[in-house]
C-alpha cells in the first residue's frame, strides 16, 4: 500500500484537475497543513468540490475504482492505491456556500471556505474546518429524526416507500 503522504495528496489533486475537477483539501490533511492538528498518519483524503452537481465527477468515477457504498447526494468516493478519496459537494446560492447532507441537513460554509492556500494546495479555511467539526453530529444521517447508519439511510432511499427525512 502506498503511503498517504503529501506527495500522494498532490498526485490525487493533479489527477482530478486533469479531469477538470477542481477541489479544496479538507479534513485531517487540511487541519494538519493549517496547523490545527499535529502531523499524523492519514487514512483517507477529504476534498471539497464546489459545483452544482456531481456530473463531472460521476464521469471521472467511471474510470477509477469508485466506492459505491459512499455514493450519496452530498458525497462521492473512490480508491486509489488502497487509499480512499472522498469528495464533498459544495454548492452556492445567493452568495452562500452550503452542502446538503443526506438531503435533509444543510451545512452553511463560511464565506472564506475556498480562500486559502497552504503548501501550494487549495485548502478549506480554518474557520470552515472548525465549524464543520462542531456541526458534525447535526449532519449525520437520520430518518424521521432518528440517527441511522449510512447503510440504513441508503436502504430507505431505495425502498418502495421512498426517502423519509
Amino acid at each position: 500500500m502506498r503511503a498517504n503522504d503529501l506527495t500522494f495528496v498532490r498526485h490525487i489533486v493533479a489527477h482530478l484537475e486533469e479531469a477538470g475537477i477542481v477541489t479544496w483539501l479538507f479534513g485531517g490533511w487540511a487541519e494538519e497543513l493549517l496547523g490545527l492538528s499535529l502531523p499524523r498518519v492519514h487514512h483517507d483524503i477529504d476534498l471539497l468540490y464546489p459545483a452544482e452537481d456531481f456530473e463531472l465527477v460521476d464521469g471521472f468515477l467511471a474510470t477509477v475504482a469508485e466506492i459505491t457504498a459512499k455514493r450519496f447526494p452530498h458525497k462521492r468516493a473512490f480508491e486509489s492505491e488502497e487509499i480512499m478519496v472522498e469528495l464533498f459537494l459544495v454548492r452556492r446560492a445567493d452568495g452562500i456556500y452550503y452542502t446538503d447532507f443526506w438531503g435533509s441537513a444543510r451545512h452553511a460554509w463560511p464565506a472564506n471556505v475556498l480562500d486559502v492556500e497552504a503548501s501550494g494546495l487549495r485548502v478549506a479555511s480554518a474557520r470552515a474546518l472548525i465549524d464543520y467539526r462542531a456541526s458534525w453530529p447535526a449532519v449525520q444521517p437520520s430518518i424521521g429524526g432518528r440517527r441511522v447508519s449510512a447503510e440504513e439511510w441508503l436502504q430507505r432511499q431505495d425502498s418502495p416507500s421512498g426517502p423519509t427525512a
